[in-house]
């Protein structure tokens, strides 16, 4: 009896031993595949057409705001200003009516001053899984850039790999709150269970629905490989900020330019009240002349007449 249950002890580590190194081979393999397309910081990540959010919960459960969600709305709102994407697809769960992660993340990019052409809602993006299935066969994307926190990111790049999307990842960094050992934990089984979903079970998005179209971009294109790059361009339209200050500039310059018309104008009034000295002297030079015969008689006049006596 002893014996056999020494043997099932030893049964059962060996097998929790080999699921254990399945995780952490499945980890690796997914984090190593991924990793060269993460770039450090919102300020060096590359361009492309569409942004990809993922929801998530707002607040937490013992109360306050989700750290994580309010990382991801300031990286989304940064990419849009510094014009490195075009659309912003907000994706999240709206599974019932009072819990609606894409209105919620719209509204509040909206109080991030993000215009609302520049943001597209995903209403069933249950799942990081659900999410890029839908952004790709729903939305047509066929390049983005993913917006999460960095341990996120290797997760949904993988699965974008496996859709045929193209993806850079983003990264939204929480400052005031790191990963646990209990999230990191999940997101490693997590990991592992995705390879299942996408080579072994075959997984099947919640919802898919009829498929939509992102709207015309609204920014100048930007080139995939580096920030300042264009990626393809066939015309520049404005954003409204850029128009604001294009209508400033062109009231700049038309004051300038009243203002020199004012300057050139106010120069010929005086020019024309201004005597020409060289004028003057002639003026009375030409009065001299005439007035010399004048000046001949008067001192005749005046002078004694002169008499030749012997």
């Amino acid at each position: 009896m002893q014996r056999v249950i020494m043997r099932a002890g030893w049964t059962i580590f060996g097998l929790l031993a080999a699921g254990a190194m399945t995780v952490v081979g499945l980890n690796l393999w997914v984090v190593m595949a991924t990793h060269d397309r993460i770039a450090t910081s919102p300020l060096t990540c590359q361009s492309r057409e569409v942004g990809i959010v993922f929801g998530t919960s707002h607040g937490l459960v013992g109360g306050g705001s989700n750290p994580h969600y309010q990382a991801r709305l300031d990286t989304a709102a940064q990419l849009y200003r510094l014009r490195r994407v075009s659309n912003l697809l907000l994706s999240g769960d709206n599974r019932t009516r009072y819990y609606n992660e894409p209105m919620t993340m719209w509204r509040d990019l909206r109080a991030r001053n993000v215009p609302q052409e520049f943001m597209t809602l995903d209403y069933a993006g249950f799942s990081t899984f659900d999410t890029l299935v839908r952004a790709h066969k729903v939305f047509g994307v066929d390049e983005a850039v993913l917006v999460t926190q960095p341990w996120h990111l290797p997760r949904a790049l993988f699965i974008a790999d496996a859709l045929g999307l193209e993806a850079v990842g983003c990264p939204a960094i929480s400052e005031r709150q790191p990963p646990g050992l209990k999230l990191m934990l999940r997101e490693w089984l997590a990991r592992a269970a995705t390879v299942g979903d996408l080579y072994l079970w075959g997984r099947k998005p919640r919802f898919l629905g009829p498929q939509e179209s992102l709207p015309t971009p609204v920014l100048s294109s930007h080139s995939s490989s580096h920030p300042s790059s264009s990626h393809s361009s066939d015309k520049h339209v404005m954003s409204p900020r850029e128009a604001s200050v294009t209508a400033g500039a062109g009231q700049q310059a038309a004051v300038s330019r009243d203002v020199a018309d004012g300057v050139e104008i106010a120069d010929a009034v005086n020019a024309a009240d201004t005597p020409d000295p060289h004028a003057l002297a002639r003026q009375a030079q030409a009065s001299l002349l005439a007035s010399l015969p004048g000046v001949k008689q008067a001192l005749l006049q005046w002078l004694p007449v002169r008499s030749d006596t012997n």
